[in-house]
Protein backbone atom coordinates (compact mmCIF):
# COMPACT_ATOMS: atom_id res chain seq x y z
CA UNK A 1 0.00 0.00 0.00
CA UNK A 2 1.31 3.62 -1.01
CA UNK A 3 0.14 6.98 -1.08
CA UNK A 4 -0.46 7.26 -4.92
CA UNK A 5 -2.99 3.93 -4.49
CA UNK A 6 -4.77 5.63 -1.39
CA UNK A 7 -4.97 8.81 -3.43
CA UNK A 8 -6.46 6.96 -6.23
CA UNK A 9 -8.70 4.83 -4.57
CA UNK A 10 -10.15 8.82 -2.45
CA UNK A 11 -10.57 9.87 -6.13
CA UNK A 12 -12.57 6.65 -6.95
CA UNK A 13 -14.39 6.93 -3.70
CA UNK A 14 -15.51 10.75 -4.45
CA UNK A 15 -16.51 10.52 -8.11
CA UNK A 16 -18.17 6.86 -7.85
CA UNK A 17 -16.87 6.04 -11.10
CA UNK A 18 -13.17 4.95 -12.53
CA UNK A 19 -13.86 7.00 -15.68
CA UNK A 20 -14.52 10.25 -14.02
CA UNK A 21 -11.71 9.75 -11.27
CA UNK A 22 -8.97 8.94 -14.24
CA UNK A 23 -9.99 11.98 -15.75
CA UNK A 24 -9.46 14.01 -13.23
CA UNK A 25 -6.30 12.63 -12.17
CA UNK A 26 -4.71 12.47 -15.25
CA UNK A 27 -4.12 8.15 -15.85
CA UNK A 28 -6.17 5.65 -17.77
CA UNK A 29 -9.05 3.81 -16.54
CA UNK A 30 -7.07 0.43 -16.70
CA UNK A 31 -4.43 2.12 -14.39
CA UNK A 32 -6.79 3.79 -11.82
CA UNK A 33 -8.66 0.22 -11.95
CA UNK A 34 -5.28 -1.82 -11.00
CA UNK A 35 -4.11 0.61 -8.32
CA UNK A 36 -7.80 -0.23 -6.79
CA UNK A 37 -7.39 -3.83 -7.27
CA UNK A 38 -3.92 -4.14 -5.90
CA UNK A 39 -4.88 -2.46 -3.03
CA UNK A 40 -8.07 -5.11 -2.75
CA UNK A 41 -5.29 -7.31 -2.73
CA UNK A 42 -3.23 -6.28 -0.34
CA UNK A 43 -5.94 -6.02 2.09
CA UNK A 44 -7.85 -9.36 1.04
CA UNK A 45 -11.41 -7.91 0.54
CA UNK A 46 -13.55 -6.00 -1.65
CA UNK A 47 -13.49 -2.23 -1.60
CA UNK A 48 -15.90 -1.49 -4.08
CA UNK A 49 -19.54 -2.91 -4.95
CA UNK A 50 -19.37 -2.78 -8.80
CA UNK A 51 -23.02 -4.29 -8.68
CA UNK A 52 -24.72 -1.15 -8.94
CA UNK A 53 -24.19 1.64 -11.85
CA UNK A 54 -22.58 3.94 -9.31
CA UNK A 55 -19.75 2.42 -7.32
CA UNK A 56 -20.39 2.54 -3.25
CA UNK A 57 -17.74 1.67 -1.00
CA UNK A 58 -18.16 -1.41 1.10
CA UNK A 59 -17.96 -1.82 4.76
CA UNK A 60 -14.46 -2.06 4.44
CA UNK A 61 -13.96 0.24 1.87
CA UNK A 62 -16.01 2.91 4.03
CA UNK A 63 -13.20 2.48 7.14
CA UNK A 64 -10.15 2.33 4.04
CA UNK A 65 -11.38 5.71 3.43
CA UNK A 66 -11.80 7.59 6.56
CA UNK A 67 -8.05 6.35 7.39
CA UNK A 68 -6.43 7.15 3.62
CA UNK A 69 -7.58 10.92 3.46
CA UNK A 70 -5.91 11.19 6.87
CA UNK A 71 -2.25 9.23 5.81
CA UNK A 72 -2.39 11.75 3.13
CA UNK A 73 -3.08 15.06 4.94
CA UNK A 74 -0.33 13.54 7.97
CA UNK A 75 2.03 13.55 4.32
CA UNK A 76 0.99 16.37 3.75
CA UNK A 77 1.76 18.22 7.13
CA UNK A 78 4.73 16.58 7.54
CA UNK A 79 5.99 17.53 4.01
CA UNK A 80 4.75 21.09 4.53
CA UNK A 81 7.08 21.15 7.94
CA UNK A 82 9.90 20.22 6.05
CA UNK A 83 10.27 23.04 3.19
CA UNK A 84 9.11 25.50 5.37
CA UNK A 85 12.13 24.61 7.72
CA UNK A 86 14.52 25.06 4.75
CA UNK A 87 12.71 27.16 2.15
CA UNK A 88 11.74 24.79 -0.08
CA UNK A 89 8.99 25.72 -2.80
CA UNK A 90 9.02 22.37 -5.00
CA UNK A 91 6.81 19.52 -6.14
CA UNK A 92 3.79 19.21 -8.38
CA UNK A 93 0.61 21.84 -8.20
CA UNK A 94 -2.98 21.05 -9.10
CA UNK A 95 -5.11 23.73 -9.73
CA UNK A 96 -9.01 23.35 -10.71
CA UNK A 97 -10.25 26.49 -12.85
CA UNK A 98 -13.33 27.33 -15.08
CA UNK A 99 -12.93 27.87 -18.32
CA UNK A 100 -11.85 31.52 -18.67
CA UNK A 101 -9.26 31.88 -15.73
CA UNK A 102 -8.05 28.90 -16.51
CA UNK A 103 -7.53 29.52 -20.36
CA UNK A 104 -6.72 33.12 -20.32
CA UNK A 105 -5.53 34.00 -16.64
CA UNK A 106 -3.77 30.88 -15.61
CA UNK A 107 -0.64 30.51 -18.13
CA UNK A 108 0.71 33.85 -17.67
CA UNK A 109 0.66 33.53 -13.96
CA UNK A 110 1.89 29.79 -13.98
CA UNK A 111 4.90 31.31 -15.82
CA UNK A 112 5.42 34.04 -13.85
CA UNK A 113 5.31 31.49 -10.26
CA UNK A 114 7.42 29.29 -12.45
CA UNK A 115 10.63 32.15 -13.67
CA UNK A 116 10.98 32.27 -9.84
CA UNK A 117 10.46 28.12 -8.61
CA UNK A 118 11.75 26.42 -11.48
CA UNK A 119 11.29 23.45 -9.71
CA UNK A 120 7.75 23.38 -9.73
CA UNK A 121 5.09 21.53 -12.27
CA UNK A 122 1.84 22.51 -13.02
CA UNK A 123 -1.69 20.24 -13.55
CA UNK A 124 -4.83 22.47 -14.24
CA UNK A 125 -7.99 21.13 -14.53
CA UNK A 126 -10.94 22.74 -16.09
CA UNK A 127 -14.25 22.57 -14.88
CA UNK A 128 -17.08 25.02 -14.58
CA UNK A 129 -17.41 26.85 -11.39
CA UNK A 130 -20.15 24.65 -9.71
CA UNK A 131 -17.61 21.80 -9.76
CA UNK A 132 -14.50 23.80 -8.94
CA UNK A 133 -15.93 25.19 -5.91
CA UNK A 134 -16.88 21.49 -5.09
CA UNK A 135 -13.56 20.19 -5.49
CA UNK A 136 -11.99 22.77 -3.14
CA UNK A 137 -15.19 21.94 -0.74
CA UNK A 138 -14.02 18.39 -0.42
CA UNK A 139 -10.17 18.84 -0.38
CA UNK A 140 -9.73 17.25 -4.11
CA UNK A 141 -7.66 20.45 -4.88
CA UNK A 142 -6.14 23.34 -2.41
CA UNK A 143 -7.07 26.14 -4.60
CA UNK A 144 -9.26 27.08 -7.15
CA UNK A 145 -10.02 29.65 -9.77
CA UNK A 146 -13.62 30.92 -11.05
CA UNK A 147 -15.86 33.73 -12.67
CA UNK A 148 -18.24 34.11 -10.12
CA UNK A 149 -18.11 35.15 -6.14
CA UNK A 150 -18.19 32.50 -3.70
CA UNK A 151 -21.07 32.59 -1.24
CA UNK A 152 -20.35 29.17 -0.01
CA UNK A 153 -19.92 28.59 3.66
CA UNK A 154 -16.19 27.09 4.40
CA UNK A 155 -14.96 28.70 1.48
CA UNK A 156 -12.55 31.57 1.27
CA UNK A 157 -11.71 34.15 -1.76
CA UNK A 158 -9.14 36.48 -3.22
CA UNK A 159 -11.04 39.05 -5.85
CA UNK A 160 -8.24 38.99 -8.54
CA UNK A 161 -9.35 41.43 -11.75
CA UNK A 162 -11.85 42.71 -13.33
CA UNK A 163 -13.50 41.34 -16.75
CA UNK A 164 -16.97 42.15 -18.87
CA UNK A 165 -18.91 40.39 -20.87
CA UNK A 166 -19.55 41.21 -24.49
CA UNK A 167 -22.18 40.47 -27.20
CA UNK A 168 -20.21 38.60 -29.85
CA UNK A 169 -21.48 37.62 -33.21
CA UNK A 170 -19.71 36.46 -37.08
CA UNK A 171 -18.53 39.96 -38.57
CA UNK A 172 -21.44 41.80 -40.88
CA UNK A 173 -23.52 39.77 -38.44
CA UNK A 174 -26.72 42.13 -39.58
CA UNK A 175 -27.74 43.82 -35.89
CA UNK A 176 -29.87 46.20 -34.61
CA UNK A 177 -28.49 49.61 -34.65
CA UNK A 178 -25.32 49.76 -32.63
CA UNK A 179 -24.30 52.82 -30.26
CA UNK A 180 -20.74 53.85 -32.06
CA UNK A 181 -18.01 53.43 -29.93
CA UNK A 182 -16.64 56.13 -27.73
CA UNK A 183 -13.90 57.29 -27.51
CA UNK A 184 -13.63 54.51 -30.84
CA UNK A 185 -9.53 53.75 -29.94
CA UNK A 186 -10.39 52.28 -26.22
CA UNK A 187 -13.97 50.79 -26.48
CA UNK A 188 -16.66 48.59 -28.55
CA UNK A 189 -19.74 49.63 -30.03
CA UNK A 190 -22.60 49.29 -28.00
CA UNK A 191 -25.82 47.41 -27.88
CA UNK A 192 -28.71 46.64 -26.11
CA UNK A 193 -28.82 43.21 -25.70
CA UNK A 194 -32.77 42.86 -25.55
CA UNK A 195 -33.32 44.42 -29.10
CA UNK A 196 -31.45 40.89 -30.40
CA UNK A 197 -33.84 38.62 -29.08
CA UNK A 198 -35.35 38.06 -32.36
CA UNK A 199 -31.38 36.45 -33.59
CA UNK A 200 -30.44 33.02 -33.01
CA UNK A 201 -28.34 32.85 -29.33
CA UNK A 202 -25.83 30.61 -28.32
CA UNK A 203 -25.44 29.82 -24.63
CA UNK A 204 -22.96 28.14 -22.28
CA UNK A 205 -24.00 25.16 -20.24
CA UNK A 206 -25.41 25.19 -16.32
CA UNK A 207 -22.83 26.03 -13.85
CA UNK A 208 -20.83 28.29 -16.20
CA UNK A 209 -20.25 31.29 -14.54
CA UNK A 210 -20.40 33.42 -17.93
CA UNK A 211 -24.31 32.49 -17.81
CA UNK A 212 -24.22 33.03 -14.18
CA UNK A 213 -23.52 36.65 -14.05
CA UNK A 214 -25.27 36.84 -17.45
CA UNK A 215 -28.66 35.58 -16.42
CA UNK A 216 -28.30 37.56 -12.84
CA UNK A 217 -27.77 40.89 -14.84
CA UNK A 218 -30.83 40.74 -16.97
CA UNK A 219 -32.90 39.39 -14.34
CA UNK A 220 -31.41 42.30 -12.67
CA UNK A 221 -33.14 45.14 -15.13
CA UNK A 222 -35.60 43.32 -16.38
CA UNK A 223 -36.82 41.31 -13.54
CA UNK A 224 -38.42 38.47 -15.82
CA UNK A 225 -37.02 35.59 -18.20
CA UNK A 226 -35.89 36.99 -21.45
CA UNK A 227 -36.94 34.91 -24.36
CA UNK A 228 -33.99 34.35 -26.29
CA UNK A 229 -34.19 31.87 -29.46
CA UNK A 230 -31.60 29.64 -28.21
CA UNK A 231 -30.58 26.79 -30.98
CA UNK A 232 -27.70 25.59 -28.84
CA UNK A 233 -25.83 25.31 -25.01
CA UNK A 234 -22.01 24.24 -25.85
CA UNK A 235 -19.53 23.49 -22.90
CA UNK A 236 -16.40 25.87 -23.42
CA UNK A 237 -15.74 29.00 -24.37
CA UNK A 238 -13.84 28.07 -27.96
CA UNK A 239 -17.03 25.74 -29.12
CA UNK A 240 -19.30 29.32 -28.35
CA UNK A 241 -16.19 30.89 -29.77
CA UNK A 242 -16.16 28.42 -33.47
CA UNK A 243 -19.92 28.24 -33.52
CA UNK A 244 -20.47 31.74 -33.85
CA UNK A 245 -17.70 32.70 -36.27
CA UNK A 246 -19.46 29.98 -38.35
CA UNK A 247 -22.46 32.09 -38.31
CA UNK A 248 -24.75 29.42 -36.10
CA UNK A 249 -25.77 32.42 -33.70
CA UNK A 250 -24.64 35.18 -31.36
CA UNK A 251 -23.61 34.72 -27.78
CA UNK A 252 -22.37 36.35 -24.77
CA UNK A 253 -18.70 35.68 -23.43
CA UNK A 254 -15.93 37.12 -21.78
CA UNK A 255 -14.03 39.77 -23.01
CA UNK A 256 -10.53 38.39 -21.89
CA UNK A 257 -11.64 35.70 -24.23
CA UNK A 258 -11.85 37.41 -27.24
CA UNK A 259 -9.65 40.08 -27.33
CA UNK A 260 -7.59 38.13 -29.70
CA UNK A 261 -10.30 37.55 -31.95
CA UNK A 262 -11.62 41.32 -31.79
CA UNK A 263 -7.72 42.86 -32.61
CA UNK A 264 -7.66 40.23 -35.79
CA UNK A 265 -11.44 41.11 -37.12
CA UNK A 266 -12.61 37.39 -36.88
CA UNK A 267 -15.38 37.81 -34.53
CA UNK A 268 -17.36 41.48 -33.59
CA UNK A 269 -17.63 42.32 -30.36
CA UNK A 270 -20.40 44.76 -28.69
CA UNK A 271 -20.73 46.36 -24.68
CA UNK A 272 -24.04 45.66 -23.06
CA UNK A 273 -25.56 48.64 -23.03
CA UNK A 274 -28.64 47.86 -20.87
CA UNK A 275 -27.29 45.37 -18.34
CA UNK A 276 -23.97 45.48 -15.87
CA UNK A 277 -22.41 43.38 -17.60
CA UNK A 278 -19.02 43.75 -15.36
CA UNK A 279 -17.54 41.00 -13.30
CA UNK A 280 -14.00 39.73 -11.20
CA UNK A 281 -12.28 36.42 -11.42
CA UNK A 282 -11.44 35.21 -7.96
CA UNK A 283 -8.76 32.59 -6.10
CA UNK A 284 -10.92 30.24 -3.75
CA UNK A 285 -9.76 27.79 -0.69
CA UNK A 286 -10.93 26.20 1.90
CA UNK A 287 -11.28 28.41 4.96
CA UNK A 288 -9.12 27.71 8.20
CA UNK A 289 -7.06 25.29 6.18
CA UNK A 290 -3.54 25.17 6.55
CA UNK A 291 -2.77 24.57 2.74
CA UNK A 292 0.73 23.08 1.83
CA UNK A 293 4.18 25.00 1.32
CA UNK A 294 3.82 24.97 -2.28
CA UNK A 295 -0.03 25.67 -2.51
CA UNK A 296 0.44 28.58 -0.05
CA UNK A 297 3.46 29.96 -1.97
CA UNK A 298 1.56 30.00 -5.00
CA UNK A 299 -1.47 31.61 -3.44
CA UNK A 300 0.96 34.57 -1.92
CA UNK A 301 2.37 34.69 -5.44
CA UNK A 302 -1.16 35.09 -6.99
CA UNK A 303 -2.03 38.69 -4.88
CA UNK A 304 1.08 40.34 -5.31
CA UNK A 305 0.95 39.43 -9.39
CA UNK A 306 -2.57 40.51 -10.17
CA UNK A 307 -2.43 43.51 -7.89
CA UNK A 308 0.49 44.83 -10.16
CA UNK A 309 -2.11 43.79 -13.05
CA UNK A 310 -4.94 46.14 -11.31
CA UNK A 311 -2.64 48.72 -10.70
CA UNK A 312 -2.33 48.72 -14.44
CA UNK A 313 -5.72 49.20 -15.13
CA UNK A 314 -6.97 52.54 -16.58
Amino acid sequence: MDFHQLRVFIEVARQKSFSRAAENIFLTQPTVSAHVKALENEIGTPLLDRSKRDLQLTEAGTILFQHAQQLLSIKETALSSIQKEYQIVQGHLEIAASSVPGAYLLPHLMLSFFRECPQVTFSVLLRDTKQVLQYINDFTYDLGFVGEPVKQDGLEQIRLIRDELVLIAAPQTPLPAAAPAHPPETTLPGIEVAACLEKPFLMREPGSATRMVFEKALKKRYQKNMRFQVIAYLEGQDAIKQAVKAGLGLSVISRKAVEEEIAFGTLAAYRLLDINAERHFYLVYKKNRILPTLSQAFLEHCKEYFARQSAQEP
